[in-house]
């Protein structure tokens, strides 16, 4: 399936809302919701897009997982969740509970509503691991608060920029996949954009989705 760009730059808008949020209050944010309903309204989707952004939540979720890295036995996977659960929010910014718990009143709670998870698997040998991306992001921000708006912004630019903007993007990822504690993790670290493309299979359906490679 192709990921409608709507879909890509809603999600990528709720992540800048709930990363600013997690720095400017000094949350942990190890598991929020990527996107609810209430952060969609905030963030002006009509009722009809809010309707569609949940059907292309749910078609994405059935699909499964999506290869981020893959290297001879080592794999890294993006998957998602969608979830019909009770809703945590801080000044209408999702949290999780253990966040809500640390705000007390300041955290209101909505009985049921939609909530759409992004995690990123890993299988290392007989290990594996599972961490939310808005968690990934925030602890990214930790190490250097450019590298996550940076990245962020440079997935929403690229359907506009074209080849210039998709570069942009791998640039950015290539600046992730730098950093120390992640080139301890992956076996190979992707030296240029060739590699990258080589490891990524996800990064190269999208470079065919804009019609970019």
């Amino acid at each position: 399936m192709k990921i409608p760009y709507s879909f890509i730059e809603n999600s990528v808008n709720c992540a800048n809302a709930i990363l600013k949020s997690c720095l400017e209050n000094k949350l942990r944010c190890r598991d929020p919701p990527l996107s609810t309903s209430k952060l969609l309204r905030i963030l002006g989707l009509s009722e009809y897009q809010e309707r569609n952004y949940w059907r292309i939540a749910k078609i994405i979720t059935n699909q499964g997982s999506m290869s981020l890295y893959k290297y001879s036995n080592i794999e890294f996977n993006l998957i998602t969740e969608l979830r019909n659960e009770k809703i945590y929010s801080y000044n209408n910014i999702p949290v999780d509970y253990i966040d809500c718990r640390i705000l007390g009143n300041k955290c209101k709670i909505t009985n049921k509503g939609f909530a759409f998870y992004v995690y990123i698997t890993g299988n290392i040998e007989k290990s594996s691991l599972k961490i939310n991306a808005i968690n990934l992001l925030n602890l990214l921000a930790m190490y250097n608060q450019d590298l996550p708006f940076g990245l962020l912004a440079s997935i929403v630019n690229t359907p506009y920029n074209g080849n210039a903007g998709f570069e942009a993007m791998l640039e950015n990822i290539l600046r992730l996949v730098r950093i120390p504690i992640v080139e301890l993790i992956l076996p190979k670290s992707p030296q240029n954009f060739n590699e990258l493309m080589k490891f990524s299979k996800l990064l190269r359906e999208l470079g065919r989705q804009f019609g970019l490679i």
